[in-house]
């Protein structure tokens, strides 16, 4: 196996991935990707990272459902409807 060389020159960053979670048009792109892709677990695992992020309370009365509600929809069993996923994007996507 012929063996690599790293640049000595490069400096390494760090990478905060609760930064870009944090960042509404990054998750609304992601969420996009995963409906586009028929990525349904990918969707709701993007949802609970974010909803971990955010506060809960808040994310919840502005999208209209109890912060009970928005766990059990986003669960590894839950099933949103179209309805509440459309919510979820129109707040993430203002």
């Amino acid at each position: 196996m012929p063996s690599l060389k790293a640049k000595t020159r490069m400096k390494l960053i760090t990478f905060k991935a609760s930064k870009r979670m944090r960042n509404k048009k990054y998750v609304s792109k992601a969420l996009f990707e995963c409906l586009s892709a028929g990525d349904t677990d990918g969707f709701k695992e993007i949802i609970r990272t974010y909803l971990e992020l955010e506060n809960k309370e808040q994310f919840a009365k502005k999208v209209g459902l109890s912060k009970r509600t928005l766990f059990r929809l986003f669960s590894k069993e839950g099933n949103p409807t179209l309805k509440n996923i459309s919510r979820i994007i129109c707040e993430l996507s203002s």
